[in-house]
């Protein structure tokens, strides 16, 4: 059993805290379930026990990483002397035992003298400094209880609260300060309710003879002696009850105990009010630490909707602009992103070879979109009804890719059990579109040539030749001007190929382009929610200024990859290292890989026209668009720059007018 209370002096942080224990173990950790709780992130969540045995005090460890430190050394069991303090984390803590005699077997009958009186006043003093530093309501209910108990001597204690009908008991406990089951069902209700209703104190030394209580079957039932009822009141309103009973002893309360429970009470309920309030402010800041919280999230969800709402405005300020100011085109050629100088006169290119029949040849490094090209002058020709038929003229091997453009008839060859049309008859009064021609092999060419000037085919392993009404759109990222210099390709052919030619700009000679074809991109990507793709400026500004090797399909593969990473926006640290860091572009193809100009589908004009171009944006930049410092840079006079600039169709600051650059004279 208890033996009367005993302290446990807390310091921490130049602050000290007393609390008062009265059982034979208190349990000290960081977990609120210990009855010593040590908000410290050094201290584990049960760290060590403090026992007492026969008046003397023990420190036990309970298995902490880092066990408490008695006179500087950690110890895992040790006898603790009143007053001198162990370590625990950051707080030292000191048993202290309050410095009263041992009240006599006199003393604790009525009227046992001034010593019972000093001792419960240290008592009750003791309590009092407790209750006051509580200031975890569940805890402070439980703190009066076992005090009120420990004070009367009772066998259990009750603290209920609230109103007559609609009191609820919140602590029920008895003298081993064990919990007490179903507590509704343990007290007299009756006595409960009658001094909650008139604030009167009830006490009975033997409720079996007590007149009052004598027609009560909760009395009778629960076989109850002393009882003692005393009302707690919060700001003069009473709030409360505190009870408790010994049902086995008569006479164990008298005044004292009365007197004693009833300066309890007065305590009680201001303690109670104060935690009440405590309690109640942190749940309003809780409160408003969350409303703060949501209008912050409100607040960033109206920003984002602002900014996409001004980016939405901007885009269609941009495009009004753009439709209002930019040139009229004959036809529509929405398939295809342009708005620069660059794409603008392909356009008006394009609508003028819409109307004629003659082969077109578009030429354009690998990427930039040669095959819309071709399917626009399908599209908005008189043939826009008709098939439209396309064929990759490097992804067969010769003998293959012939019967797929003459056909064949059955028994032309091993595993020919049918009649075939080839890609000529059946893109009849349409369009014919071969990619990569120029990897067309010679003796192919010469067939193809045939049907040009004859408008017949003669499918494989027939004597009878067709006629076909087909319009011939061919695609090529190599130099075929090159090939028939050095008889890879068929000079007659290249001319009649050649009759319409069109030369698509790679995507760095027209940057302005960028945006706009990053907005359709990600238009296109799918999108779980039905939301949009957005891009951060910092993410466009580097797209924008990267080189684009592969030209818009590389932007596309790069768009895709990034859509993936982000999360709705794509942001600059989404993008690939080499975009980020513009480490690739025009200067990649002035590496040495044992490769000449042809191999590479280029030629040395090309290759020099864009190395000065990328030298000359670079000496602007540095010169602040400053002509006569970028001419100082670059080692040239004014005049001379200004001819590099009438050259390559560059502007005052160096960038692409989108104008044709002029044809190559040798300077």
């Amino acid at each position: 059993m208890a033996q009367g209370t005993f302290l446990l002096v807390v310091t921490r942080d130049g602050q000290t805290e007393t609390h008062a224990f009265h059982q034979d173990v208190v349990t000290i950790g960081r977990s609120r379930e210990c009855d010593l709780f040590l908000p410290d992130r050094l201290v584990s969540r049960l760290h060590c026990r403090v026992e007492r045995q026969d008046g003397q005090f023990v420190l036990v460890d309970a298995g902490a990483q880092n066990p408490a430190k008695l006179r500087g050394r950690p110890v895992l069991r040790a006898a603790l002397t009143p007053g001198e303090p162990f370590e625990l984390g950051g707080c030292e803590i000191a048993v202290q035992v309050p410095a009263v005699e041992q009240a006599s077997v006199d003393e604790t009958r009525p009227g046992g003298g001034e010593g019972r009186s000093g001792h419960d006043l240290v008592a009750f003093l003791q309590i009092a400094r407790a209750l006051n530093e509580e200031q975890d309501l569940t805890r402070l209910l439980t703190q009066i209880v076992d005090a009120a108990i420990a004070m009367c001597g009772a066998e259990r204690g009750f603290l209920i609260l609230g109103k007559h009908g609609e009191h609820a008991v919140e602590v029920a406990r008895n003298f081993a300060q064990e919990e007490v089951l179903s507590p509704e069902f343990k007290i007299s209700r009756t006595i409960a309710s009658r001094v909650l209703d008139s604030g009167v104190p009830e006490l009975t030394t033997n409720a079996q003879e007590d007149d009052r209580f004598r027609g009560l079957q909760s009395v009778a039932d629960l076989r109850l002696r002393s009882v003692l009822c005393i009302p707690i009141r919060v700001r003069s309103v009473v709030a409360g009850v505190l009870y408790v009973d010994n049902r086995l002893q008569q006479q164990v309360f008298q005044e004292r105990e009365k007197a004693l429970l009833l300066s309890l009470a007065d305590h009680a309920g201001v303690a109670i009010h104060n935690a009440r309030s405590l309690d109640q402010l942190q749940k309003k800041q809780l409160e408003l630490e969350q409303a703060l919280d949501r209008v912050d999230q409100l607040n960033a969800a109206l920003k984002g909707q602002l900014q996409a709402t001004v980016g939405e405005l901007s885009e269609i300020k941009a495009e009004l602009k753009s439709q209002q100011l930019g040139p009229k085109t004959k036809y529509e050629y929405k398939q295809i992103v342009g708005q620069g100088r660059a794409m603008q006169a392909v356009f008006a290119l394009l609508d003028k070879y819409i109307d004629a029949d003659d082969p077109v040849l578009v030429t354009g490094e690998s990427g930039t979109g040669k095959e819309l090209i071709a399917r626009a002058i399908h599209r908005n020709s008189r043939r826009g009804k008709a098939p439209f038929v396309s064929e990759n003229c490097a992804a067969l091997p010769e003998a293959l890719l012939e019967s797929e453009l003459f056909g064949y008839v059955r028994g032309a060859f091993t595993g020919a059990t049918g009649n075939k049309k080839g890609l000529l008859e059946t893109a009849h009064h349409g369009v014919l579109f071969l990619d990569e021609v120029g990897d067309m092999p010679l003796d192919l060419q010469k067939k193809l040539l045939r049907v040009l000037q004859e408008g017949e085919v003669r499918p494989l392993g027939s004597a009878e030749t067709r006629k076909v009404d087909v319009r011939l759109i061919c695609a090529t990222n190599r130099n075929l001007e090159a090939m028939v210099r050095d008889g890879s390709f068929r000079e007659d052919l290249y001319y009649r190929l050649a009759v319409l030619p069109v030369r698509l700009p790679p995507l760095r000679e027209r940057k302005e382009d960028v945006p706009l074809l990053v907005k359709r991109v990600l238009g296109e990507l799918p999108r779980e929610g039905g939301t949009r793709l957005r891009i951060s400026a910092d993410a466009l500004e580097r797209l924008v200024a990267y080189s684009w090797p592969g030209n818009v399909r590389e932007l596309q593969n790069e768009l895709r990859r990034a859509a993936i990473l982000g999360d709705g926006v794509l942001l600059e640290s989404h993008l690939s290292q080499h975009v980020r860091e513009g480490k690739s572009g025009p200067s990649a193809q002035f590496a040495d890989d044992g490769t000449v100009p042809a191999e590479r589908g280029t030629t040395l004009p090309d290759l020099v026209r864009e190395l000065e171009t990328r030298e000359i944006q670079k000496a602007f930049a540095k010169a602040q668009g400053n002509k006569s410092r970028a001419a100082e840079l670059l080692g040239l006079s004014r005049f001379a720059l200004q001819r590099k600039l009438d050259k390559y169709a560059l502007d005052a600051e160096g960038q692409p007018t989108g104008a044709p650059p002029q044809p190559d004279d040798g300077n």
